[in-house]
């Protein structure tokens, strides 16, 4: 798939990899959606970077948890634009009460993690006729995979893969989908680390070191130009030992 004049969609893109991603589809030539919750400067960050390699990307702020803002944000993207060519859900949250048994963690990770790329899915899918779609997982979300500290997360990541490849099952060969599964990445919601940090977090890691947005950004790229990989689900977690 040629990317150049392709119109990308990105769930979070304000910072971390969703930031990444969308400055790697402008690289491509692509125009970029930029949805963002909350943080408008950022978010105008990453236009002005995206604005430096491509034309006609615009933010577009919504709380993708909420289906009334998705449905909102879905009428904006049609008065600039007809069409999608790709969707990326990468929107998420990481919750520090989460636990096994807290069940309000689990409803609030549920809406923010899983519920709301089905929702945003279900909008992208009335004007994504052919194209690729791009779901970023983790992976916590394999099988035994995380920790009680985030179960949570762990379990919808999983169920985010399992979406995926269903999905994948339904929509093509017209429309490809796939996720990425990050190992540790060094975004915002890691908070402010040290390299002491760094290093014992990615010490059973082949590569010895935190994972760059932008290294993932490379692995979403690829899936958005490949045209033969199909409801799977790519690892980059620098080689977990």
């Amino acid at each position: 798939m040629e990317l150049k004049n392709k119109v990308v969609l990105i769930t979070g893109a304000s910072k971390g990899i969703g930031k990444a991603a969308a400055i790697a589809f402008a690289k491509e030539g692509c125009s970029v959606v930029i949805n963002f919750k909350s943080d408008t400067k950022a978010a105008e960050g990453t236009l002005n970077e995206c604005d430096k390699y491509s034309q006609g990307n615009f933010i577009a702020q919504a709380d993708i948890s909420k289906e009334n803002e998705i449905a909102g944000l879905f009428q904006k993207i049609k008065k600039k634009i007809s069409h999608l060519d790709i969707l990326v859900n990468n929107a998420g949250i990481f919750d520090e009460n989460d636990s096994p048994t807290n069940i309000a963690s689990f409803e609030k990770i549920y809406r923010n993690n899983f519920l709301s790329a089905i929702m945003v899915t279900k909008y992208a899918l009335e004007i994504l006729k052919e194209g690729k779609i791009v779901n970023i997982s983790s992976v916590h979300g394999r099988l035994g995979g995380g920790r009680p500290e985030a179960a949570a997360y762990s379990a919808f990541k999983a169920a985010l893969e399992n979406y995926t490849k269903n999905l994948a099952k339904q929509v093509a060969p017209k429309i490809l989908v796939n996720a990425v599964a990050p190992g540790p990445t060094l975004t915002p919601m890691w908070g402010n680390m040290s390299p002491k940090e760094q290093k014992e977090i990615s010490k059973n890691h082949l590569v010895q070191r935190m994972i760059k947005p932008d290294e993932i950004a490379d692995g979403i790229i690829f899936l958005a130009k490949n045209d033969a990989v199909c409801g799977e689900i790519l690892t980059i977690d620098g080689g977990s030992a």
